[in-house]
Order: structure tokens, then C-alpha cells, then sequence
């Protein structure tokens, strides 16, 4: 009873943020299909990607992305105040001539004094080679396309609210939301409003009318006739519905994107993990009050809620569950909490908890901030459109990532085990789930390796290439063959093992994004400077646990040798 008590109590609370705006002013205007970069989107999506471009965050003190976006459009001068510009190197400011201490958000406001010197410098450091970039040559370029974009954005509605036609050059329209279907045919350009506007009489009658709804709609926000406003966004959404046909836009998908939004699944995901680690730690210090089970049952709700963002994805997609490096950080978090569960059921033990929760939080973490560089629901390289290879290879080398992860989690188990107690029987025991993992993790990999080559054999007429992800992935199989050769011949033991998963862990990242920040191969998505510091830190990081811990454990089980020797004598 109790814990069905709970379970509900969880489940509302992930649900929390689920109550959509549809009865309110703003329902229509999410509901506003965007094509952005070949995908049809509502632009509730839309609104969400740019304020996390722009702030790193999805909403702006308690106001939602969409109501940030339609203050934008309608009402702009009422933004400029407010802080959405976040500047990650205080050195940019000092450089804009603007004062300013530490990492923080800045309004429009504050950085318009500098935007001339930020106009300069940007123009100075777009010519360089990656290569000659830093921090401060990135976070100068990222402010100024920031607010550039802003800027446009300022611009989006204001020719409609004055009934004037605008030529926007080819630079700024890029910037501004396609909303407008020019035709009803699927090769039709969709425009934004004030790219139609400038069409003047040519437009079709249909095409004036609907424009005239959002100029009525524009108006109506900015001297605040709420209703009017949503009536003719609805009649605007309805006109275009109507037009295209309900195969061009599915109403179902739109609405199904925007409960995803709100709901926010993976955030959710990841404070309930969090707190199933909490709550596992304080099982660990006051062991007579049994929380294990309470933080057994904040990790299913946040698989529930994991489950859900990972269907919702394949439905709004049409597609497998990863097809992206995004994806692949969401999947195998879950896979390493589903793992989790499974030991935890099985074996009876909280180091499932402790395995799932450490992976689902860690690679959730990663995945958000993956998902500030744009939409995470993105088109498909024609190369990779096949759900057939998506299916086969990309989700089974990501259940071997898992598996390798998850191993090398209780890699670091054993290894502490042993520092603490020598002796200890319960470095026995996860001994054996570090096993199961391991090879659970080299038999994906493998048949997803092998899947790999066939695919791209069918796409490139070679089974193997030697590019650096194939390579990456081949590391993996053959260090995972080596530590059960090891192990079945007797040459490691559980302190060797335990190190050889860790090994496992870092082939794993060097395989999954370490080889993508080469540039080069038919898998690179592009060098990031970032991203290749935390993961020098990450493996530098763990070699040095390796150095550290390794010698110690051997010592203390040469010590507890003795001690028992002598005992003996």
C-alpha cells in the first residue's frame, strides 16, 4: 500500500509541469507550425531551443519559452531587459567595452553600449581556423550570432503590426520563423511574415488572409486583448491546416511535441535519479530504516519518466530510439538504469540502484548539454536514413556502450570495496554483476560492430575502412576479449578486472564522441574544444584513480596476507 502511495506521489510530480496552455492565449501560438532545417515543428519547440541557445536554460524566470517568444514578437521593446544572454568568459565583456564580473545572463540592454566592439571582433575571429580558436574566440562568436539573432527576431512581426511590406536579406531571414506555407504543395516555400508581406498582391487570397489574422493577432497581443489574440492565431493554425492537408501536418504530432515539452521528461528523469542516489547514500549511513527500497522505487519513477521521453521522441519521429549523439547519451542512461533495476530485482542488492543512478544521472547531464546547440528531434542525413540500420547497429552499439559503462561503474565498486576490507566478501559479489555487465556490453558491441560494416557496405561498397569509429568500436571488442581471456587463464583477479572495466570504460568514450572531435572520417561530427577538455579530463581523471588506488589495494592485500599468516604461526 505504501509503496503504491508513493509511486503515485512520484508519478504526479513528474507529471507536474504536464498541464498544457491550450486553454489559454498562448495554446495557439505553440501550436504554430515552424519549418526550420527541413522538419515541421510546433513553435513551442521552437521558442525552446533558441532561449536555450541564448540563456542555456528552457524558461526565463517562471515564464515559459513561449511566452518569452511572443513578448519578443509582439511587445519587443518589453525584452529588452530581461536577462537571456548568457556570457561564459567575463574576459568578452571587458573586450565590449560593457561592466561585468564572473559567468552570468546579461539583457539586451546591458550589451548594447558594446554591440559595435562585439560587431568588430566577431568579424576579426569568424576568418580563423578552429584551430586558432579559444574560449575567448568561441564565446565572442556565440554572443554576437546570439544576438544577432535577437535581433532579427525584434523584427519578425514588426512589418505585419505596421501593414508595410520588408525585404529581409538572405541573413537575417534565416533567422526568422518560416510559419507561412507559400502553397499547398509539399515542394511550396514556407516564408516567414515578413517574406510574404513583401510578395504585396501576388500572394493568393488564401495566403493575404491568413497574414491579416497575424497582423490581427499581432495586435491584439501588444495592446493585450488576450482572446482576440488567440482567435485569430487558431483561425491562422486551422486556415493552414486546412490548406496543406492533415498529411503535411499532423495535428496529433504537434500536440504530442508539445506535451513532451512540458513535461520535460529527461529533467524529471534526472532529479529523480538523483534523488534515488541520495536517498541510497543515507540507506548506506543509517542502514535500520531501510531506505533502500524507497530509493529503489525513485529510480523506477525516473525510468518511467525516461521510458516516456524516449517513446515520445520515436513517435514524433517516425524513428528508432538514437539517431543522433544526443540520442545516444538518452539511450544508454536508460539502458544502464533498466540494467540497474534488472540486478537490483535480481541479485537483491542496492548496487543495481547505485549503478543505474549513477549512470542515468551522468549521461542525462551530458545529453542536456548537448541539447543547447539546437533541436535534438533534427532531420537525417540522407546516409542515415534507413530505421532498418538505425535499429540494428546504432542501438545495439549503444546497449554494448551501456554494458561497458555500467562494468566499469562496479569496476569503481570493487576497487573501494577492496580499499576498504582486503577481506571483504562483497568485492566477491559485485565481482560477478561487473562479469554479467562486461559481457553483456562485448556481445552488443560485437553484433553491432558486425551490423555496422554490412550497413556500410549497402552505403559506401566497404565493409571496413579503418575510420577512426571503426577503429574506436574494434578497441572496444578486443580490450573486453582480453580482460575474460585474462580472467578465464587466471592472470588477473578481482583487483584486475575491476581495473580492466575501468580500461573499458574510457575505449568506450574514445569510441563513442573521442574519435568524432578528430574532424576527420566519414563519422565526425566536427572538432569541439570543449568537449575534447573534458574528456582529456575525464580519462586523465581515471588513469589517475588507477595509479592510485590499484598500488594501494595490492598493498593492503599483501598486509592482510601477512596478518592472517602470522595469525596462523
Amino acid at each position: 500500500m505504501k509503496r503504491s502511495i508513493f509511486l503515485a506521489l512520484l508519478a504526479s510530480w513528474l507529471l507536474s509541469s504536464a498541464v498544457l496552455s491550450a486553454a489559454t492565449h498562448l495554446g495557439p501560438f505553440q501550436r504554430l507550425v515552424v519549418l526550420e532545417e527541413g522538419r515541421k515543428k510546433p513553435l513551442d519547440t521552437f521558442a525552446r531551443n533558441l532561449l536555450k541557445q541564448f540563456s542555456g536554460r528552457a524558461s526565463l524566470a517562471g515564464m515559459s519559452a513561449s511566452a518569452w517568444l511572443a513578448r519578443v514578437f509582439f511587445t519587443p521593446e518589453k525584452t529588452f531587459d530581461d536577462k537571456i544572454f548568457l556570457v561564459n568568459q567575463p574576459d568578452v565583456l571587458a573586450a565590449m567595452g560593457v561592466e561585468g564580473e564572473g559567468r552570468g545572463r546579461f539583457s539586451f540592454s546591458r550589451l548594447r553600449p558594446g554591440l559595435g566592439r562585439l560587431h568588430e571582433l566577431a568579424f576579426q575571429y569568424a576568418n580563423l581556423q578552429d584551430s586558432g580558436k579559444g574560449r575567448f574566440e568561441n564565446e565572442t562568436l556565440r554572443l554576437f550570432y546570439n544576438v544577432s539573432a535577437y535581433y532579427n527576431l525584434l523584427e519578425a512581426f514588426r512589418s505585419i503590426q505596421a501593414g508595410s511590406a520588408a525585404h529581409p536579406d538572405r541573413q537575417s531571414a534565416s533567422g526568422l520563423p518560416a510559419i507561412v506555407p507559400l502553397g499547398g504543395g509539399p515542394g511550396e516555400p514556407w516564408l516567414s511574415p515578413a517574406q510574404v508581406l513583401a510578395h504585396g498582391a501576388s500572394l493568393p487570397a488564401t495566403v493575404q488572409r491568413e497574414i491579416s489574422l497575424l497582423a490581427q493577432a499581432s495586435r491584439a497581443y501588444a495592446t493585450g486583448r488576450k482572446n482576440d489574440f488567440g482567435q485569430a492565431l487558431t483561425a491562422f493554425n486551422r486556415s493552414v491546416q486546412v490548406r496543406l492537408g492533415p498529411q503535411a501536418v499532423r495535428s496529433s504530432k504537434i500536440s504530442m511535441e508539445i506535451y513532451y515539452n512540458h513535461i520535460d521528461p529527461f529533467f524529471k528523469a534526472e532529479l529523480a535519479y538523483g534523488l534515488a542516489l541520495l536517498i541510497l547514500l543515507l540507506s548506506m549511513a543509517l542502514p535500520r530504516f531501510r531506505l533502500d527500497r524507497l530509493s529503489a522505487l525513485c529510480l523506477l519513477g525516473g525510468s518511467l519518466a525516461h521510458t516516456f521521453g524516449l517513446i515520445a521522441r520515436m513517435l514524433i519521429m517516425n524513428r528508432p530510439p538514437v539517431t543522433n549523439l544526443y540520442e545516444t547519451f538518452v539511450f544508454v542512461a536508460w539502458t544502464g538504469v533498466v540494467m540497474g533495476l534488472l540486478m537490483a530485482w535480481w541479485q537483491k542488492t542496492e548496487l543495481g540502484i547505485l549503478a543505474g543512478g549513477i549512470a542515468g544521472i551522468v549521461f542525462l547531464a551530458i545529453a542536456g548539454r548537448y541539447s543547447l546547440d539546437g533541436d535534438t528531434l533534427g532531420m537525417l542525413a540522407a546516409v542515415l536514413d534507413s530505421n532498418l540500420w538505425l535499429t540494428t547497429h546504432v542501438v545495439t552499439i549503444s546497449l554494448g556502450y551501456a554494458g561497458c559503462v555500467v562494468a566499469g561503474i562496479f569496476g569503481h565498486v570493487v576497487i573501494i570495496q577492496k580499499l576498504l576490507d582486503p577481506r571483504s566478501a562483497a568485492a566477491a559479489g559485485t565481482t560477478r554483476l561487473l562479469y554479467a555487465a562486461l559481457a553483456f556490453g562485448l556481445a552488443f558491441t560485437s553484433i553491432g560492430t558486425v551490423m555496422g560494416g554490412i550497413w556500410a557496405d549497402q552505403s559506401w561498397g566497404r565493409f571496413w575502412g579503418w575510420d577512426p569509429k571503426e577503429n574506436g568500436a574494434l578497441l572496444i571488442i578486443i580490450w573486453c576479449a582480453i580482460l575474460f581471456h585474462a580472467r578465464l587463464a587466471g592472470w588477473i583477479g578481482q583487483i584486475g578486472l575491476a581495473a580492466g572495466s575501468i580500461g573499458a570504460i574510457i575505449a568506450v568514450v574514445m569510441a563513442w564522441f573521442g574519435v568524432n572531435l578528430l574532424g576527420v572520417g566519414l563519422h565526425a561530427y566536427g572538432f569541439t574544444t570543449g568537449a575534447a577538455r573534458g574528456l582529456l579530463a575525464f580519462v586523465g581523471g581515471e588513469l589517475l584513480f588507477l595509479a592510485v588506488a590499484v598500488p594501494l589495494c595490492k598493498k593492503n592485500a599483501a598486509e592482510s596476507g601477512g596478518n592472517k599468516a602470522q595469525q596462523k604461526s
